[in-house]
């Protein structure tokens, strides 16, 4: 008799292993999840917005309400006018809820090609009376804001003797001016002014100038401060106040004063400084003009608009005692012992002290900052979309380099910004001070801590003044599903020892259906000369929409300029008669960066260089490209319930008006509010609702 069975070799079972192997890796691969495009993502972003607007608003409530009590008409009608509120015109949709009946566009999900699906369970409302409430806007509203601003408009952060002709000879070249067209070196009594720029209506303005009598010296150079051709006197000896001894510049002295709104011009202005009775010691340290001003900018009704301040401080970190600068009267303070803190340390954790200034070591390139440091708290309400957050860094004094760190809600610590990390100069960045930094992706719902460091590099043992003064943080939230995209360019700091003068960078965005604002908001270096903005759209069409002849803005429409752009096709905007709107697609916008000479700022500081060299141009992610869409922001709602319909209705009115108050609603028109009430006592406890979105 025959025995059946199996014969198992070697080689047949390495095959099996191998068939097994290469199974499983068909099956894993084909479960891995595809990325299906950014209209995909797009979709499901729309999808998760409605559903969780229709069951904030109570619109899906309503429905569920509605047709338990066989008022299927009435359902349907709800769930319309909320679909039809928050669902795009070129979307379609269908919404199932539970068993009860399925709302569509009726326009064919059966020959779309991609349709997302999202599923969200409602709880049924407790036993008694419901009241909804909705703000009924039918257009889109656009408030225009007035944002105040405070900036370093100007920031000379070296020693002028590191330049030529000053070395040594400020009493032979007495003005400290602007570029001179020729590029040669400054006849001796002439004053060429430096040109910087207000990107708004000036409300106030401080300058600082530091003077150097140098070693075994008391005699100051007497300056003459002149803006926009208003001559501010000679500023005495005796008008400055003593900061501290320099080891290589001997006393060195500060003096500040406040300048009055109207000699300053919105965009371009200009100044000099006249050393009077100067001498061969003496030298100029830093310069300083900061300003504060408004510009305006047009957002959706229903976002906040906050500004969180730092706590100015200022001062001098040195090993034997520290130096508190005072703002209000420019006089110092003497604190002992010092402080040193190493930057191994503050990575750990946001719990030091920041009242006096110290000095810190460990610095990554430059080893030891004489350093001031200053923080705050930023809470991100829950339920909140966080669409724009930027940190200003004003510098004061004679800032070299600066750090912005993020502590979020985790205690996650990231630095955003490092003066070495974000440069081609291979001495640390040396002057790669910020203007505006992007911290948008590092903060969290929940409580932030942000930390300013900023420093003066110490060469050998000389100690200078750094400070930070009216520093802050801006952010832009809502509760509201609004769409808001972002797109940044990197912070860098290009080196003047390239072949090209400029920094530039180009930055790829994308405009989808329903946007209505396309702005550029400008961060680049105190130093800058001028900027130029070239728009590209993908058939490799491309145009100049801020050229450098004009003076560097805070933030650009770019879309205005587009639709006012006299090139025969319009690249960005669809123009019809006196009104145009943005056109979907794909884009490039390129944002080129020149700087100032090198003496003007204080950047290149070696051998010294000569007169006319360029600085290194600088642009940080404070630059960034934003998208707003506030088509889902037309009805708002708010529910209330109570045990009589009246009760209820007035309940749901109060919690709308605060939702308004607290999002920032202006003006707000009572007859536009609308409320009705329902008895909502045979509603399932659980109801799954589905909704299906395509494009159209």
């Amino acid at each position: 008799m025959d025995e059946q069975g199996f014969i198992f070799t070697t080689d047949a079972i390495l095959a099996l292993v191998v068939m097994i192997v290469f199974t499983a890796s068909v099956v894993t691969y084909g479960l891995l999840p595809v990325y299906q495009g950014e209209n995909h993502q797009h979709l499901e972003a729309i999808a998760d917005s409605a559903l969780e607007t229709m069951d904030q608003s109570g619109a899906l409530r309503e429905a569920a309400v509605e047709y338990a009590n066989n008022n299927s008409s009435g359902a349907i009608a709800t769930l319309n006018a909320s679909l039809q509120t928050v669902i795009p015109n070129d979307v379609g949709y269908s919404l199932t809820l539970g068993n009860y009946g399925n709302v569509s566009s009726n326009n064919g999900v059966l020959t779309a090609n991609d349709v997302v699906t999202k599923v969200k369970v409602i709880s049924g409302p407790q036993e008694g009376w419901m009241g909804r409430a909705y703000y009924k806007q039918d257009q889109v509203v656009f408030q225009t804001i007035n944002s105040t601003s405070v900036t370093t408009l100007w920031n000379f952060h070296n020693y002028l003797s590191n330049f030529d002709p000053w070395s040594g000879n400020l009493q032979n070249y007495p003005y400290w001016g602007g570029t001179d067209p020729t590029g040669r070196t400054p006849p001796p009594q002439t004053s060429i002014p430096i040109t910087f720029y207000v990107p708004g209506t000036p409300n106030s303005a401080v300058f600082l100038i530091g003077a150097a009598a140098g070693s075994g010296q008391t005699k100051l150079f007497d300056p003459d401060v002149v803006i926009n051709n208003i001559n501010h006197n000679n500023i005495l000896n005796t008008s400055f106040i003593f900061t501290y001894n320099s080891a290589s510049q001997g006393p060195i002295s500060n003096y500040q004063q406040n300048l009055s709104a109207s000699i300053l011009n919105t965009g371009v202005n200009n100044f000099y400084v006249q050393f009077k009775n100067a001498t061969s010691t003496n030298n100029l340290p830093w310069f300083n003009i900061i300003a504060n001003y408004t510009t305006q900018i047009s957002v959706p009704e229903g976002v906040a608009n906050m500004t969180i301040p730092f706590t100015n401080i200022a001062g001098i970190g040195n090993p034997t005692n520290d130096v508190i600068y005072n703002f209000d009267n420019g006089g110092t303070v003497t604190t002992a012992p010092s402080r040193t803190e190493t930057w191994a340390d503050l990575q750990t954790n946001f719990n030091y002290d920041l009242s006096t200034p110290f000095v810190l070591t460990g610095l990554p390139v430059i080893g030891t900052g004489s350093a001031v440091a200053s923080e705050q708290d930023i809470v991100i309400p829950p339920g909140s979309r966080l669409f724009d957050a930027t940190t200003v860094v004003n510098a004061f004094g004679g800032e070299d380099g600066a750090v912005v760190q993020v502590e979020d809600p985790t205690g996650l610590i990231s630095t955003v910004f490092s003066s070495w990390g974000n440069t081609a100069r291979t001495d640390g960045g040396y002057g790669n001070v910020p203007g505006t930094i992007n911290i948008q992706p590092y903060l969290k719902v929940g409580d932030n801590k942000v930390r300013i460091i900023t420093w003066d590099d110490v060469s050998s043992t000389d100690y200078d003044l750094a400070g930070l003064e009216d520093c802050y943080s801006k952010i832009i939230y809502s509760q509201f599903p609004i769409g808001w995209d972002t797109f940044p360019f990197s912070s860098y700091q290009n080196t003047s020892n390239n072949p090209t003068t400029t920094e530039t960078q180009v930055e790829p965005f994308q405009i989808n259906g329903s946007a209505q604002s396309a702005l550029l908001f400008v961060g680049v270096g105190t130093a800058t000369r001028n900027i130029t903005v070239t728009l590209k759209n993908s058939t490799g069409a491309s145009s100049v929409l801020y050229p450098a002849s004009q003076p560097v803005p805070s933030v650009i429409d770019l879309g205005a300029l587009d639709a006012a752009a006299t090139q025969p096709t319009h690249l960005m905007t669809s123009v019809v008669g006196n009104g145009s709107s943005l056109i979907p697609g794909n884009y490039t916008l390129t944002v080129s960066v020149t700087p100032s000479l090198a003496y003007e700022s204080g950047d290149g500081a070696s051998n010294p260089p000569a007169y006319g060299n360029q600085g290194d141009p600088i642009i940080f992610s404070g630059t960034r490209i934003s998208i707003i869409y506030p088509q889902f922001l037309q009805n708002v709602w708010a529910t209330g319930y109570a045990s009589t319909p009246q009760a209820a209705a007035q309940a749901a009115v109060t919690n709308l008006l605060n939702t308004l108050n607290g999002a920032g609603y202006t003006n707000i028109n009572a007859s536009l509010i609308k409320n009705t009430t329902l008895y909502t006592g045979d509603v399932p406890n659980a109801l799954p609702v589905r909704l299906d979105l395509w494009t159209q």
